[in-house]
């Protein structure tokens, strides 16, 4: 096969598979020449966390869909990168998007949402929370955060009921009203 054949054949089946590993199978050389091909195609290798990653992954990329369904015009900097420094880029603003599920209470403890702002909290302008069900089915509470707030916490936890960080809930609907308005400051 043609270098130039076997570039778009790569192309072909990571976009259809988005996994460098079932590329490389249905292309039949290994995943690192599969790779090489794509980089020097210009093609970027971020994977598919729905399907392919952990169950964070998985949750995280489910807040992430719910996130651009709701502000559109967000530009989704993991489409471009694997593991971009934040989620999304609107109008010059870094926004990361965080997810969690119930946790459980222990002896005495109400039950809470935890999210890990650690990697972006010196990044990100702002953080959206989405506490979820704990079957990812519903959003309970959204909370939008200013960057600066989330400096030098590694991550924020939000009790069922009330906490320190409900000051911060905002109507999910809103965050297309609010991201929009950023652009005329």
């Amino acid at each position: 096969m043609v270098s130039a054949e076997l570039t778009q054949s790569c192309i072909d089946a990571y976009t259809k598979h988005k996994h460098l590993k079932l590329a490389a199978n249905d292309v039949g050389i290994p995943w690192q020449t599969v790779y090489v091909h794509l980089k020097r195609a210009g093609v970027a290798v971020t994977g598919d966390k729905l399907r392919y990653g952990s169950d964070t992954d998985r949750t995280a990329a489910v807040a992430e869909q719910h996130f651009l369904r709701l502000v559109p015009s967000a530009t989704d900097q993991n489409a471009a990168k694997f593991q971009s420094k934040v989620d999304f880029l609107i109008h010059g603003f870094g926004v990361d998007v965080k997810a969690s599920r119930l946790h459980g209470a222990g002896a005495g403890k109400s039950k809470k949402w935890m999210f890990s702002v650690k990697k972006q909290e010196a990044i990100a302008d702002f953080f959206v929370c989405f506490a979820y069900t704990e079957d990812l089915q519903q959003v309970v509470r959204t909370l939008l955060i200013p960057g600066e707030l989330a400096r030098h916490h590694t991550s924020i936890s939000l009790p069922e009921h009330g906490g320190k960080w409900a000051d911060y809930e905002v109507e999910p609907e809103s965050l297309a009203q609010f991201f929009a308005a950023l652009k005329a400051a």
